[in-house]
């Protein structure tokens, strides 16, 4: 007789920010159902890391983890610099730095025209499941490279699909130089 154990996963009609509650709500409750202190969340202007620590109150830390300073989303950054202050004051870490998944080869590809790099075929294949599968583990290496989490840890991810979350994972961090051995443990939630 196989033993293990039944979850369920609430898949999203359409991707985007419209899912935003739904998927903080979803985070938020498996993080209190399994005795999980900690939640990494993707927020490029910094809103759905704030709206995250309203919803948390207390109970949940709250990381927030955004795009590196020189990105091409400037409009962004430049609204997350608007809410750093806010962030901050309400003690949530914030994570900004290369991205795990890309980073540098960035340059490569574009000096080199050529979308054949390591780290693009591993986003790649994590986007196969979507755009925010792809965003969770890419933050949650992101966590553990500024020392907010370990290996150690079993954390709850949001991510989403450029604006908002759509996408919750439960899975321990890794360091950028162990990513094969990162593990996502349950899949909360994710546009179908």
């Amino acid at each position: 007789m196989s033993k293990g154990k039944e979850g369920a996963i609430f898949y999203f009609d359409e991707k985007g920010p419209a899912n935003t509650e739904k998927t903080l709500e979803t985070a938020l409750a498996h993080a209190g159902e399994a005795n999980i202190s900690t939640m990494v969340v993707a927020s490029s202007t910094g809103q759905t890391a704030l709206k995250a620590h309203r919803m948390a109150g207390g109970g949940v830390k709250i990381i927030c983890v955004t795009y590196s300073a020189g990105s091409r989303f400037r409009s962004e950054v430049e609204q997350f610099n608007e809410n750093c202050d806010a962030l901050l004051q309400k003690g949530i870490p914030i994570v900004r730095g290369l991205h795990a998944l890309s980073g540098p080869e960035k340059a490569f590809a574009e000096k080199y025209n050529t979308p054949f790099l390591p780290l693009n075929i591993v986003a790649d294949t994590l986007r196969m499941f979507s755009q925010g599968v792809k965003v969770c583990v890419e933050i949650a290496i992101m966590a553990a490279e500024h020392g907010f989490v370990t290996p150690k840890n079993t954390v709850v991810t949001v991510g989403g699909s450029g604006h908002g979350a759509d996408t919750a994972l439960v899975m321990k961090p890794v360091f950028a130089a162990n990513m094969f051995q990162a593990r996502i443990k349950t899949l909360l939630c994710m546009p179908a």
